[in-house]
């Protein structure tokens, strides 16, 4: 038998499961292979595959072990590293009881996926992609998750691969939530604001009472007051708020009113300049003109002068006016989401502020908690910035349990803005050997500093001394120390299992498992009262 028909015939078996056939089939070419070129380097790999599924239904510890490592195959061809790549990579992704089990698969099959690209396999890349989401899966990374399960679909739609296509369905059940398209917002149905906008985190209560209150006013066209602190992510929620609304498909505008901001005059920026008023005695177009059909987020509204108040609240109130037309005549079509961090009744006492416009604005108020009352989010926004801010092709750089700790318990003044600040800064000092990984000693001083005293304030008797204790085998100490490591981070994220799970180094599953043998109810650690949503 040639060695194309072997390969295409143990590929077949393969994808229907007849591995015992297969190691049949190629055994006798197996041991004298020691070289292995183009064609006979398939034939091993499929070879040792047939073996690892063989194995893994009986002993799935032992199965990875059998599988050659990239770099033990990278003098072979590159479809054989590619091969070894995806079943690597799946291999892990399988097992995945922890983070780094995950992230580990997760980095061998997007090499394999290059490697597909670059030898024009659409196959293999689409079975690289699915590896990716199930890995995806497994971190709950539910807004890169949907981004591959597309490409992937979009493959498939050129392929005959029913086991894929089976695939493409499980996962896609997994995460029903995943698909972050507009159509449900546009048809009736409610979208849900934390896969839409990349970078929306509504692990802890108080974020999840924002989201709700988004989904609640997704049919509404009022205008809608944003507050919150600093960097807290007033702007993000106010593309969240467009992004599930009927308007999502229209224009997105953003004008900010600090005075600080350099650049044309408010006044032009938001209405627009009329002919020869221009330097060049051309007319301007302003932001409410683009954001016809959609949204204009006015940013700072506290410091928008009281001449361009009035004609805001014209806006608002649909009165006929130049401002608040097109250039045809008609009315203009624009939803206000204004953000503040200042307390307008106090700027209105002051009287630097109107109260007509005030109470216009705030139809709708929606209130954007402070960092500091949502560390439950903390986990999950450090994973964003790091998958973010990873260059194109590098590896994921992962965080060890005692800095994310120390990120836990900092208060972050300067809020969401400074924590990504911060995961920036540290990349800076991450080393790509043996493993990309920000350290506590890669923190700031008074991150580190302010996590040691708040640990020390809260340290409870020392799980150690158990093991002086009577009639207390090895694994009664080591379950009781387990247990009390979890339940100290389960209080720390108030109760909430993914924020937690992150911290741990293991998936929100193996979590799941190790609470349920311990006796754990998470419940007990979360806050006792409900959120109340913004109205």
């Amino acid at each position: 038998m040639d060695h194309a028909r072997t390969i295409a015939m143990a590929t077949t078996l393969l994808a229907d499961g007849r591995t015992g056939d297969v190691a049949d089939m190629v055994e006798p070419l197996l041991d004298p292979v020691t070289a292995p070129a183009a064609s006979t380097g398939q034939i091993l790999l499929r070879g040792l595959l047939a073996r690892v599924e063989v194995t893994r239904r009986d002993r799935p510890e032992r199965a990875l072990e059998l599988l050659p490592t990239v770099e033990e195959v990278s003098d072979s061809c590159t479809c054989v590293r590619a091969d070894v790549a995806l079943w690597r990579g799946w291999a892990h992704v399988r097992r995945s009881e922890s983070v780094d089990e995950a992230t580990r698969g997760l980095h061998l099959l997007k090499e394999g996926r290059e490697l597909f690209a670059s030898i024009c396999d659409p196959v293999g890349r689409c079975w690289a992609l699915l590896g990716q989401a199930a890995a995806y899966s497994a971190l709950d990374e539910h807004g890169l998750l949907h981004r591959v399960l597309d490409d992937a679909s979009g493959l498939l739609d050129r392929l005959q691969d029913t086991q894929a296509a089976e695939w493409l369905d499980e996962l896609r059940r997994r995460s029903p939530s995943a698909n972050p398209k507009h159509d449900g917002a546009r048809s009736g149905a409610t979208a849900d604001p934390t896969t839409v906008v990349d970078g929306f985190v509504a692990e802890s209560r108080e974020m999840q009472a924002v989201a709700e209150t988004i989904r609640k006013i997704q049919p509404s066209r009022s205008p809608v007051l944003i507050t919150g602190e600093g960097g807290a992510g007033k702007r993000l929620v106010a593309r969240t708020i467009h992004a599930t609304s009927t308007r999502a498909d229209g224009p997105l505008e953003y004008v900010s009113c600090d005075p600080t901001q350099a650049g044309a005059s408010l006044s032009a920026q938001l209405f627009g300049a009329e002919a020869n008023a221009g330097a060049d005695g051309s007319s301007q177009t302003g932001a409410v003109q683009a954001a016809d059909g959609g949204t204009l987020i006015v940013g700072d509204i506290d410091a928008l002068p009281r001449p361009l108040q009035s004609s805001l609240l014209d806006l608002l109130d649909g009165q006929a006016s130049p401002l608040a037309e097109t250039a045809d005549g008609d009315p203009l079509d624009v939803r206000v989401l204004a953000t503040t961090t200042a307390d307008l009744d106090a700027r209105v006492e002051e009287g630097r502020f109107r109260p007509a416009l005030r109470n216009r604005l705030r139809v709708i108020s929606l209130h954007v908690p402070p960092l500091r009352e949502r560390r439950p989010d903390i986990p999950l926004l450090v994973r964003h910035f790091l998958n973010q801010m990873r260059p194109e092709g590098s590896s994921l750089v992962s965080i060890t349990h005692p800095a994310m700790e120390a990120l836990l318990r900092y208060n972050w003044p300067g809020n969401v803005r400074q924590l990504r600040n911060e995961i920036e800064r540290a990349l800076v000092h991450v080393q790509s050997e043996p493993a990309p990984t920000i350290t506590l000693d890669m923190l700031l001083d008074t991150i580190v500093e302010n996590a040691r005293e708040r640990t020390a304030a809260h340290t409870s008797r020392d799980t150690s001394d158990a093991i002086l204790e009577p009639d207390r085998t090895l694994n009664d100490v080591l379950s009781r120390t387990e247990k009390a490591v979890i339940e100290r981070v389960l209080r720390a994220c108030d109760g909430q299992v993914t924020a937690s799970a992150d911290v741990l180094g293991l998936t929100r599953q193996g979590l799941y498992k190790k609470m349920k043998r311990l006796g754990i109810d998470a419940s007990a650690f979360q806050p006792t009262s409900e959120p109340t949503p913004a109205s």
